[in-house]
């Protein structure tokens, strides 16, 4: 788990370069598109977003652009001595600092409020998301960007869909970069969903600008979960059609988007082709295979998918071929054959290399438009009906390496494509009230479609739930700082596909998955099965995730108060000259947090532990040691009202009138215009000074604490140094210690006391270890498991509330008694009427009016066997009254 080395570094902050790329300008207030009546958060903040070191941010609505690992290198943590101006200097030196300024803007004809940043997976174009609009634009490269001119950029930039795309249509919720699309200098692929459950893939191409006006395959998505054929018009509504009322309106307005998978050799096949739609109720849906018309396959997808299916159809066909109810799975697996197998008939000429990757063409048999499957559910508790959902994460799950490498003598492949991984789909979804929730897809997610319309091919398919497995919920915001406009978004970690970020409104977090899914994994894959059902509930009952927090802003802060009230998505950086920083802002302050190396938690938790029984040990009868280091915060931050302008310089152009200004050259007149401008001066004078005391009210209460947090510390060292002067002193025959004196056999006494302690630990831990492994490591013999039932069976007896048709124990015993009494008096009568026989061989002789003659050798055995059977009764009945009086005494 990273652990925060430091937060917000100096680079970052005030006076510095990298500072003023996050600066707002102080005339220009605030935007509240983004807001609706309520003033409340309507959506993501995805205004955040980078290319390498390269970072875009939108700041006063404007894209600046801005490289770190430059601005970083040019930081100097001496300030640069400036002599003093007069005005004309003053003014001048502003224009060149806006020359000379450490980002560049970039210029785009957008209209409203910017909401989303994405760039495509080369870099090569940017998507601008306002609420109705998509702009996609073409970024220039980096030695273009970082040229020593400084002037605004006006990119390159086409409109998506001028007649789909608008303000009167619904508003656009996710833009998506296809994983599997072919992205080059030239083309692209990027998928758009809008709130009213419309999917639309284009298919960009520079040369073709018919490209961005109509997009090449267009969903409904409300229409294709009622679909039952094919060959039906799912294609949304076009602009100024009226769309009409239906209940899906509310139970399928889309949150957001995300592909199951970023298209990694390690990944399931199926997992990049699978578009995962999350709506705000709850409600999960997937398409799958969603494709480009042209698409890149990566070297192990087609082996994957043909190692899947082609058995799959075998074993089908074998078993259940010609019974009820079976025909659907054969024909969808048909299906699934059939769509393979126009890929694998594709003409090698059409086919070309890049990156390793083939391009290959979208079947259209069966069909280009999958079948919608879901909803994906999970059970949800009674306390979690607030289950409104802001953003979701996919976590595919891994290859098959064994199922694809079956027969083959070739491991390339299984070792370029070998990644510890879970085989079942995690899906992360976070809701407003900033609670997450971890479940897994068992069942997984492959390539369906709709049949054709044509009679007795296909019963009709029923869009049936499909349950998802809750394994945690977290609450990442506490009570208190709890924010009604609170919009969670994740962030993917770069070292582990089990761990994320996650973005509210005043926090960042930290959240793995990784130690969970190695044991989970391990267990799965373990092929001694005994005791695997207890060790899976423990994995399940224990902690799933690990958390930390590593951004907490302060909502009480001033320098805070004039800023938005969200974070925007945060980003993490990996590169040799930043190290690894998270990045995010709000308003004009950068947020960040440099992150130190892994560690694991396992053996901090231990360290942590023999850390603790040190303690303990060493500091008996004392009084408990306070830490010297306190817990890390961010750094204090420069409110943006000290670097504000005054405000009465722009007071005349904002707020007097153009025919009145005449007037303010000549002598002040009592009359009402004048009273009226003067208190207009003082409302907005009194704004500005009313910001400045408090934030000089924050700067002192902070040295206050900063001195307080000093006397605490040197508090702390003095304790530490009176101990460390105690440890080695001379205890006297007194039982007190003498001053001045040293003494080796106390630090030795000492040190073999902690090294008896840690042998004492170690045993512990491998006798417990020891016992772990035997109970886990063979099978229960059929002696254990009786006795084991007859134990459960005695508890569930004496527990058992007694009714009046219910038989006690004790009724039961007295019972048993009489009952074998009966049979024993019953065997000596038999005995008694029989006469004594002279030889084995003999036959009993009896009178005729008896019974008939019976063999010497089977009544023997007969009443061997009755005697067998009254000794096993009269030991239970002798154990059953043991057991019954050591009962009464431990209950007495």
């Amino acid at each position: 788990m990273p652990k925060a080395a430091s937060h917000t570094p100096p680079w970052l902050c005030r006076p510095s370069p990298a500072a003023s790329f996050f600066t707002r300008d102080p005339s220009k207030k605030h935007d509240s598109r983004i807001q609706n009546e309520n003033g409340e958060y309507i959506g993501p903040q995805r205004t955040l977003a980078h290319r390498d070191t390269e970072v875009f941010a939108v700041v006063d609505n404007q894209i600046r652009w801005a490289d770190l690992a430059t601005l970083k290198a040019e930081w100097s943590p001496k300030p640069k001595s400036s002599p003093k101006k007069g005005k004309a200097s003053t003014k001048k030196g502003i224009e060149e600092d806006e020359k000379t300024a450490s980002y560049r803007i970039l210029t785009v004809p957008v209209y409203g409020q910017i909401k989303q940043l994405v760039i495509s997976p080369n870099g090569a174009f940017m998507a601008i998301v306002t609420a109705h609009t998509v702009h996609i634009a073409i970024l220039p490269d980096r030695s273009h960007l970082s040229s020593t001119e400084r002037t605004p950029l006006r990119l390159k930039t086409y409109q998506l869909g001028p007649t789909t795309h608008v303000i009167p249509e619904s508003p656009v919720v996710s833009a998506l970069w296809h994983p599997l699309g072919v992205h080059s200098n030239v083309e692209a692929c990027i998928v758009t969903i809008t709130a009213d459950a419309a999917v639309r893939v284009w298919e960009l191409d520079r040369n073709n600008h018919w490209s961005f006006d109509r997009p090449s395959l267009a969903i409904d998505l409300k229409k294709l979960v009622d679909g039952t054929s094919s060959d039906e018009d799912f294609t949304p509504l076009g602009f100024g059609k009226n769309k009409g009322f239906s209940a899906d309106s509310f139970d399928m307005e889309v949150a957001t988007a995300c592909f199951g998978g970023t298209a990694q050799p390690a990944e399931d096949a199926w997992a990049p082709m699978t578009l995962w739609v999350a709506m705000r109720p709850g409600d999960l849906y997937a398409l799958c295979p969603l494709l480009p018309s042209k698409w890149r396959a990566l070297p192990a997808t087609i082996p994957a998918l043909s190692a899947t299916i082609v058995p799959k159809l075998a074993v089908i066909e074998e078993q259940y071929s010609g019974i009820e109810g079976a025909d659907d799975d054969l024909i969808a697996c048909r299906q699934q054959y059939e769509w393979l197998k126009e890929i694998d008939d594709q003409n090698s000429a059409n086919i070309s290399d890049v990156d390793g990757a083939e391009i290959l063409k979208r079947p259209s048999n069966p069909s280009v438009i999958p079948r919608l499957q879901g909803p994906f559910q999970f059970d949800a508790d009674e306390q979690f009906n607030d289950l409104e959902i802001t953003d979701f994460i996919i976590i595919p799950p891994r290859l098959d390496t064994a199922a694809l490498m079956t027969g083959e003598d070739d491991e390339g492949i299984l070792e370029e494509n070998a990644e510890e991984g879970l085989p079942y789909t995690t899906v992360c979804l976070s809701t407003s009230s900033g609670r997450v929730h971890i479940c897994l897809e068992l069942d997984g997610v492959e390539g369906q479609w709709l049949p054709k319309a044509k009679a007795n091919t296909f019963t009709t398919p029923l869009s049936e739930p499909a349950d998802l497995l809750l394994v945690e919920s977290l609450d990442t915001v506490r009570e208190n700082l709890r924010e009604a406009n609170c919009w969670p978004t994740f962030t993917l970690d770069t070292d582990s596909r089990y761990s994320f970020y996650l973005t509210t409104s005043n926090n960042v977090s930290f959240i793995s998955l990784s130690s969970w899914a190695q044991r989970l994994e391990a267990e799965i894959q373990s092929e001694d099965t005994a005791g695997s059902q207890f060790r899976l509930n423990v994995l399940c009952d224990g902690n799933i995730a690990a958390r930390e927090v590593l951004i907490q802003l302060n909502e009480n802060d001033p320098s805070l108060s004039e800023e938005p009230k969200h974070l925007t998505n945060a980003l993490l950086l990996s590169d040799y000259d930043l190290g690894q920083l998270l990045l995010t802002y709000r308003g004009s302050t950068p947020q960040a947090v440099e992150l130190d190396e892994q560690q694991n938690p396992v053996l901090a938790s231990f360290s942590e532990s023999l850390c603790g029984d040190f303690d303990r040990l060493a500091t008996q009868n004392l009084q408990p040691l306070q830490p010297l280091h306190k817990p890390r915060r961010s750094p204090y931050q420069v409110p943006a009202i000290f670097y504000a302008n005054e405000p009465l310089k722009s007071f005349v152009d904002e707020h007097v009138p153009h025919r009145h200004r005449s007037t303010l050259h000549e002598p002040i007149r009592l009359s009402p215009s004048t009273l009226d401008m003067i208190a207009a001066a003082h409302r907005v004078l009194a704004a500005h000074t009313g910001s400045l005391e408090k934030a000089a009210a924050d700067l002192f209460r902070r040295c206050e604490r900063l001195r307080g947090e000093m006397r605490d510390q040197l508090e702390s060292i003095a304790i530490v140094a009176d101990r460390i002067k105690n440890v080695s002193s001379h205890i006297g025959e007194d039982g007190q210690r003498q001053e001045g004196s040293r003494s080796e056999d106390v630090l030795n006494d000492r040190l073999d006391a902690a090294k008896q302690r840690q042998k004492q630990l170690a045993q512990r831990y491998s006798d417990i270890r020891s016992k772990m492994s035997k109970l886990g490591g063979r099978p229960l013999s059929e002696k254990e498991k009786s006795w084991i039932g007859e134990v459960d069976l005695l508890s569930t007896a004496i527990e058992k509330k007694v009714t009046d048709e219910e038989q006690t124990m004790r009724t039961r015993l007295e019972t048993a008694k009489s009952l074998a009494e009966e049979l024993l008096a019953e065997v000596k009568e038999i005995a008694k009427a029989q006469p004594p026989s002279t030889s084995e061989d003999h036959a009993i002789t009896i009178s005729p009016s008896s019974q008939p003659k019976i063999p010497q050798k089977l009544q023997r055995a007969k009443v061997v066997d009755a005697m067998k059977m009254v000794e096993r009764e009269s030991a239970v009945i002798d154990a059953i009254t043991e057991r019954l009086e050591r009962l009464n005494t431990s209950f007495s």
